[in-house]
């Protein structure tokens, strides 16, 4: 199965890289791991989130996914929990760590820190994937733009929580700034109960068209080749040409509906259905 299956990855305080080193040493017994792509099924790493994963867990993962090729992903200003945690070493997750016997005095210090800025060397080194992003800054927008991050925006799950705050996500001022913005769904607890496709991305495009009235070719690339884009995968595997897999949904539409077809689909309620795999053997009648 095409993709980057990431290796979540916990650990805080004085030893946070015994784990990691133990896990460094059986990926690296993996058969052929090394020569694994996206197309072909690869492997990542995934530090969890700066309230379950030290600094220095962090840059171990930096160094390993820079010596064997792996991709990077990690959660990131998901929560006003997690920007407490960060800037003043407090809050919930501080009490959960020291409730778990899991906290000591090299767990996190007060930074003074939003935690964009306290993972911007980490940021600049690798190619990241960052989930969630519901609260930043202009600055923090800046600085995701020139790390050259992408971000996976889930909808669903954000509401679920109530994270941002009012409802509303940068993912807008993230494109306008260049930043690579794909969609996600997170854990399928915080889907919708009877959702028939709860981890389906056609429910997170809905949402938002229905939502913000976002537009359908942004909600489609955001879908579709953003996502490539974000694992390291060719865009040619979400793009009708000659040649290329089409991997498909169909999605009911009503033919005697004049208005976009796109549109329809985005406006819709009817789970899609998979199509199975073909190859396009010519140019397809498209703009």
């Amino acid at each position: 199965m095409p993709g980057v299956s990431f290796v979540e990855c916990f650990g805080v305080g004085r030893r946070q890289v015994d784990g990691f080193i133990e896990l460094a040493r059986r990926l690296g017994q993996l058969p052929g791991a090394e020569k694994l792509h996206a197309e072909e099924g690869a492997l990542g790493l995934q530090p969890h989130a700066p309230y379950s994963a030290g600094a220095a867990l962090y840059a171990a993962a930096g160094q390993l996914a820079e010596a064997r090729g792996y991709r990077l992903c990690t959660h990131l200003a998901e929560s006003p929990a997690e920007l407490q945690f960060v800037r003043d070493a407090a809050g919930p997750f501080a009490r959960l760590l020291a409730d778990l016997g899991k906290w000591d005095e090299s767990v996190m210090k007060p930074t003074g820190l939003h935690p964009v800025e306290w993972l911007e060397p980490e940021l600049r080194r690798g190619d990241w994937l960052v989930a969630h992003c519901n609260y930043l800054a202009q600055a923090h927008i800046q600085t995701l733009a020139a790390c050259r991050v992408s971000v996976a925006y889930c909808p669903l799950a954000s509401e679920y929580f109530g994270f941002p705050d009012r409802g509303r996500h940068p993912y807008r001022e993230l494109l306008a700034h260049g930043v690579n913005v794909c969609l996600g769904t997170d854990s399928i607890l915080c889907q919708p109960p009877g959702q028939p496709q709860p981890l389906g991305i056609l429910p997170q495009m809905r949402r938002l068209y229905q939502r913000d009235r976002t537009d359908p070719l942004t909600l489609l690339r955001m879908a579709t080749v953003n996502g490539l884009k974000a694992l390291g995968m060719k865009h040619t595997l979400a793009s009708l040409l000659p040649g290329a897999p089409a991997r498909l949904i169909a999605v009911e539409i009503n033919p005697q509906d004049p208005a976009d077809l796109l549109m329809q689909a985005l406006a819709g309620t009817t789970p899609a259905s998979v199509v199975h795999w073909a190859r396009v053997e010519r140019q397809p009648f498209l703009e």
